[in-house]
This record gives structure tokens, sequence and C-alpha cells, in this order.
């Protein structure tokens, strides 16, 4: 018998049916596990116009392919930021020696003025990971759940903001400015 490192509950390990929290290292149960897979952050990768895809959980972290990553491979961190009070708020994720230069939110192709606002960053956010645009550094976008169902939490990540910055030179207030 173990206990579920998410919720504490008693799992028979030989009879029972549960997962292995990769990030914690330790037993998972299966409602766990699914309640984890259900608010994952996906993290867009993109190097020369190659994108990979990860999605990161509080448990979770693998491919877009399903395969399990290990923190000695993608030093991605996680964690639920709360707003006015415990059941709003977002999730932030980082990865480590990477700085963030962009951060806000967007939301869907609604056909009103806040997402027509957003329309900006979604159709750059779109090209660069098609490889229809190719930055010289590496970019990592971050899509994080929020509270806000019709809303999700980006971030743009780089080891190097100074050339990324310079790279987009005046776009880079137009995307910024997008995902407010």
């Amino acid at each position: 018998m173990k206990s579920c490192c998410g919720c504490q509950e008693t799992i028979n390990i030989e009879t029972d049916e549960h997962s292995w929290s990769s990030i914690k290292q330790d037993y998972l149960c299966t409602g766990c596990r699914d309640t984890d897979e259900s608010s994952l952050s996906t993290v867009m990768m993109i190097t020369d116009g190659s994108t990979k895809k990860y999605y990161i959980g509080d448990h979770t972290r693998m491919t877009e392919y399903g395969n399990e990553i290990w923190d000695t491979e993608l030093l991605i961190n996680r964690q639920w930021v709360k707003t006015d009070d415990p059941h709003r708020g977002h999730y932030d994720t980082t990865v480590d020696g990477w700085s963030s230069v962009m951060e806000g939110w967007t939301t869907g192709g609604w056909d009103d003025p806040i997402a027509q606002k957003k329309q900006k960053f979604n159709q750059w956010a779109e090209d660069i990971c098609t490889g229809e645009i190719i930055a010289p550094v590496p970019v990592a976008i971050v899509s994080d759940p929020t509270s806000n169902v019709f809303s999700m939490g980006i971030s743009v990540l780089t080891p190097n903001p100074v050339e990324l910055k310079e790279w987009l030179g005046s776009e880079f207030d137009e995307l910024s400015n997008s995902l407010f």
C-alpha cells in the first residue's frame, strides 16, 4: 500500500489503477492524474524554425507524443498564482535560464474588440510555431490555463532577450500590447 502524492488516498499498487508522478517521483492515483491532465500548460519550444511541444502539469511532463520528460532534459517549473480568492488565478510556467520578454493573455477568434486586439499576437505565434517566421534565437511560447475559461495566460521566453527584442524591432511593442 502506498499513498497518492496528490491527494494522500491509499493506493494498492498491485490491484488499483495508478500512475507515476514524474515531477514528485511518487505514486499517483488515476483521479489525480486525470485532474492534472485536464489543466496542462503547453510549452512550444522553437529553435531554427523547428517546434517541439511539451505538456506540463503538477505531476506530468510529457512530449506531444505522450513520452515523459525528466528534469534533467528540460528544466521547466510551474506554479499556481492566486489572485483575489483561492479559486481564481493562473499558472505561471518558466524555463530555467530563460527570460520572459512578453506576458499577458489571449483568447480565441471571437468577433469583439478585445479578441480582435489579441489576433496580432495569435497570428505571430502561429507563424513562428509553423516556421513561417524564423527567429534568430530560441523562443518558447507558453500557454497557461487561467481560472477564466475564455482566456489563456501567455508568456514568450528566450535565453537571449536582447537579441529577440532587437530582431522584432517595433513589432515587439505591438505584440506586447496585444497581450494586455
